[in-house]
């Protein structure tokens, strides 16, 4: 359990971080400065605490009833961003008709859509970790959801809907940082793997939901009414959040002008609100290795949501609301990966800990995501091959489930794991783990059919698989190296 003093940190405290994060020649390093100190600090007396607690008034404290309907609510909230996004491949045929326009445009309204899905994030995840503030920013992420989605109905020009469906993705987006933000103000780190994979499972039922709902609105209603839809849901959020979320964000956290937790000394290089702040993050190689290893499995994400419209159209000749339905396959893959993920990588956790008399590091959460990154580029080369040739619908649809369960069962862990290693900068951290992915995303959207047409889609996914494959070393460096550059950047950041 972290430990959260209601004082200003004396020696005690670091000793306290020295025991959870160090070992070896770097403690013997830094309980030496802590002699140092107080031989200049005479007044700094020793103390002992038998044992560790949080302030009465830490929300880790609240009631397991309390949270599991803030989890519930932002579990709910997660839902817009994934569905926003797929509600809109099923009618990509029915949208281009209606425009009267290119595959390649409605391409393009995918991939700006994709960008501001993953650069909004930045602003908002850094407003809310500097000045720590979640719920009235999920309100006004809510508006900027909801009030362009009702525009869209209207819109008679492509540019205009593709100027309205980036304004929704800045809305619909910040709610998954948003959340991020509020489980780590709220569980401890043994509990967030179960409580991330809650929040994915919002997320998940959000990507599978949309396609179904939107082939079934294109095909019965018209296209316009996938619109009507987001904007009803928008309308029901906003009360939820309005009446029933309180504020997360221990405000006494941003006040400690001493290192309490291993992330605390990182954070006083955070104080400032930048939009930027989070890309900061990225000079931690823990973090930027682990984030372009998450970029080359959200690849075959959005490119496989590109695919399917057009592939299953042509070649297999199905409707709007059978494409929508074909989505279920991942959309499952993704639901079950996530819980199943999340609840597999606390038990690593936890068996570790008990082996160790309750001693553990963020890195041991990466050993449970092996299997997964073996699976992975496996499950979508069969994809892609089974396309190529226009296997029985069976066979690709196998392969998708298997490659969501897959990417879920990664991706859990691996963003369970920046949380762990830097909690009071994790709405920060969620955020730019999307948005390097989304700006990745984007390119990958863009050039999709042109390369597809080029080269086939059993050799476009042949060369994304190869590329996650290579990229595993990268979570491989990072389970060996991670322990030991998070210690040099606390010594850092301490100026011991």
């Amino acid at each position: 359990m972290e430990i959260k003093p209601k004082r200003q940190s004396t020696s005690l405290e670091i000793e306290n971080v020295i025991e959870e994060t160090t070992d070896g020649d770097t403690k013997l390093y830094l309980e030496n400065a802590i002699k140092k100190r107080q031989e200049i600090f005479p007044d700094s007396k020793k103390e002992t605490l038998t044992e560790p607690t949080l302030p009465s008034h830490d929300p880790k404290n609240w009631p397991e009833g309390k949270k599991s309907i803030i989890l519930l609510i932002i579990s709910l909230a997660s839902m817009i961003s994934p569905m926003s996004s797929t509600i809109f491949y099923p009618a990509i045929i029915a949208i281009r008709e209606y425009f009267k326009t290119t595959e390649f445009i409605v391409n393009v309204s995918i991939s700006v859509f994709i960008f501001f899905t993953g650069t909004a994030p930045l602003f908002v995840a850094s407003f809310s970790d500097t000045y720590g503030n979640r719920r009235h920013v999920y309100l006004v992420s809510l508006l900027l959801f909801t009030i362009p989605s009702v525009i869209c109905v209207l819109v008679k020009n492509i540019w205009v809907l593709i100027t309205m469906r980036a304004i929704q993705a800045c809305g619909s987006s910040a709610t998954q940082c948003l959340g991020a933000g509020v489980i780590s103000d709220i569980y401890i780190p043994t509990e967030r793997g179960w409580a991330y994979g809650i929040l994915y499972l919002g997320f998940y039922i959000g990507d599978l939901g949309g396609p179904i709902i939107g082939g079934f609105l294109a095909e019965r209603l018209g296209f316009t009414w996938i619109f009507w839809f987001l904007a009803i849901f928008g309308c029901i959020l906003l009360p939820l959040i309005f009446f029933f979320l309180p504020e997360t964000y221990r405000h006494d956290h941003a006040n400690l002008t001493q290192p309490t937790a291993p992330s605390q000394p990182i954070m006083q290089n955070f104080k400032k609100f930048n939009p930027l702040t989070p890309i900061k993050l990225l000079a931690l190689p823990n973090v930027s290795l682990k984030i372009f290893y998450m970029s080359t499995i959200w690849a075959f994400m959005y490119v496989q949501n590109v695919i399917i419209p057009i592939i299953f159209y042509e070649s297999y000749q199905l409707s709007y609301s059978f494409i929508g339905l074909t989505f279920l396959a991942p959309g499952i893959g993704y639901l079950i990966g996530s819980v199943i993920g999340g609840r597999y990588s606390d038990y690593v956790l936890n068996k570790y800990k008990v082996a160790h008399n309750g001693f553990s590091y963020p890195e041991i959460r990466l050993n449970s995501i092996w299997f997964g990154c073996v699976l992975i580029p496996v499950t979508f080369v069969v994809f892609g091959w089974t396309l190529e040739y226009k296997a029985h619908l069976i066979f690709p649809i196998i392969s998708m489930f298997l490659g969501g369960f897959g990417s879920l069962f990664v991706s859990n862990s691996t963003i369970t794991y920046l949380v762990d290693s830097y909690p009071e900068l994790s709405a920060s951290a969620i955020a730019l783990s999307e948005f390097v992915p989304c700006i990745m995303a984007t390119i990958y959207i863009t050039i999709t059919v042109p390369l597809k047409d080029a080269i086939g889609v059993g050799w476009l996914f042949t060369i994304l698989s190869s590329i996650n494959l290579l990229s595993t070393g990268l979570i491989v460096l990072v389970y060996f190296k991670g322990k030991g550059w998070r210690e040099k950047q606390q010594m850092r950041a301490l100026h011991v």
